[in-house]
């Protein structure tokens, strides 16, 4: 009776298979079978493949759920597990394809879909597209030569969803590279996410099919994105940060050089293919350079200065008021310069260098003989109050304007600083030169 009624149980040899040996058959390992039943179901997935095919050719969408129910059934009777390592067989030789919701199913996840009875009426099981060879051949190159990655899948479906998932990750990679990175060629790479964008758009099968772009994309990792992230994991971008530094911290110091003295180093950081051939080279040197001539600037200004301000010390030392000062009011004044003298070892803004001459002379030095002065009076509180000192810097000239240009201007203006020095002296001030 059960061979008339289930015809075609038979087409199992005799065998029931538990529903454990599915990833094996999926895997097609030969070692996880008895000798023989891995080619024995070549009869039973033939049976089911030739099903599958003739539903979908009537426009049928079959589901894991339908091969149930058609092969548990006459003239079948196939048990569960069986046909699940029957399925597993036809996924694990290329016949068959999953999809769950339009997705299709790597070839790692379809045993455990296969025998996830839940799942089953959502499971979508479809005849294996057949690929052209060359292009899947061509489509391993490419994947080999674009992630350099030996281990690439053979299997034309883990293939394509290996090449999805990589170029995916390659896109964000560049994309985050583009939206973070503060080096201006980077930009270039905008273009290759462009391109990475139209490709990872497509069915997870298109690389297989119409990937026409594929030389594009090469060209543009070779030409573009690797010699951009050598750039940025290597020493040139250590040069590039370098000379930004040196540039953007010495802004102030560039205007006491000879003009053009910055050009060239402006000009390799703004270069669109900084990051080619031997152009951070070029921009060490020409960023040694630059920094030399502002060191020596630097170093001038600075010991014209200190050499300034010392001879005011030793001026001061051999006064008639510091022989007459006080000796806390002497140690006071010495204290003073010393702290000015020392704050210009450190300085390198030639700005605040001539800044710091410039108080000196106007306002330190007159003040500091000021204090020597005040220290040295002595009667009492009917004393008057001493002399207030002022740089003759401050003298202002009333009247006077415009440029000399002839003897009388000169006259002119001398007679007008005569009345300024004197009508100061008159004010019961003393002027310092």
């Amino acid at each position: 009776l059960v061979n008339r009624t289930y015809t075609n149980l038979g087409l199992l040899g005799g065998k029931i298979y538990p529903e454990q040996q599915v990833a094996a058959a999926v895997q097609n390992d030969q070692g996880l079978f008895s000798a023989g039943s891995l080619s024995a179901l070549s009869s039973p997935g033939t049976e089911m493949e030739s099903w599958i095919i003739s539903q979908t050719n009537l426009g049928e969408q079959v589901t894991l759920k339908k091969i149930v129910d058609r092969f548990e059934s006459k003239p079948y009777g196939w048990d569960l597990g069986s046909i699940e390592v029957v399925l597993g067989w036809l996924v694990g030789n290329g016949k068959v394809a999953l999809t769950v919701d339009a997705n299709q199913v790597a070839r790692s996840e379809a045993a455990a879909l296969i025998r996830n009875t839940g799942k089953q009426q959502h499971t979508v099981v479809a005849p294996q597209k057949a690929y052209e060879a060359t292009k899947v051949a061509a489509f391993k190159k490419f994947c080999t030569d674009f992630f350099d990655e030996g281990a690439v899948p053979s299997d034309s479906t883990e293939l394509a969803r290996f090449g999805r998932d990589k170029l995916a990750a390659k896109r964000e990679e560049l994309n985050a590279l583009v939206s973070a990175s503060r080096y201006p060629f980077v930009s270039q790479l905008s273009g290759v996410v462009t391109l990475l964008d139209q490709v990872v758009g497509k069915p997870i099968d298109w690389p297989l099919r119409d990937f026409d772009t594929a030389d594009d994309v090469i060209e543009d990792k070779e030409g573009l994105a690797d010699p951009i992230k050598s750039f940025l994991n290597g020493q040139q971008a250590k040069i590039f940060d370098e000379a930004q530094a040196l540039l953007s911290g010495s802004t102030g110091n560039l205007s006491y050089l000879p003009a053009g003295s910055a050009d060239l180093v402006k000009t390799l950081l703004a270069d669109t293919n900084a990051f080619r051939g031997n152009k951070m080279n070029q921009l060490k040197a020409a960023a040694d350079t630059l920094r030399g001539q502002i060191d020596e600037v630097v170093s001038d200004r600075r010991s014209g200065v200190t050499a300034a301000i010392e001879g005011r010390k030793a001026e001061v030392l051999a006064s008639a008021y510091f022989a007459n000062a006080a000796s806390d009011a002497q140690e006071s004044v010495i204290l003073r310069i010393d702290q000015i003298l020392a704050r210009l070892v450190d300085e390198r803004e030639i700005a605040l260098i001539l800044q710091v001459a410039s108080t000196f002379e106007q306002d330190d030095y007159p003040e500091l003989l000021s204090r020597l002065v005040a220290s040295q009076q002595g009667g009492g509180n009917g004393a008057p109050p001493p002399k207030q000192m002022v740089s003759v810097k401050t003298i202002h000239v009333s009247g006077i304007s415009g440029v000399l240009e002839s003897e009388g201007d000169v006259d002119n203006y001398l007679a007008a600083l005569r009345t300024a020095l004197v009508e100061t002296l008159n004010n019961g001030k003393r002027i310092t030169l």
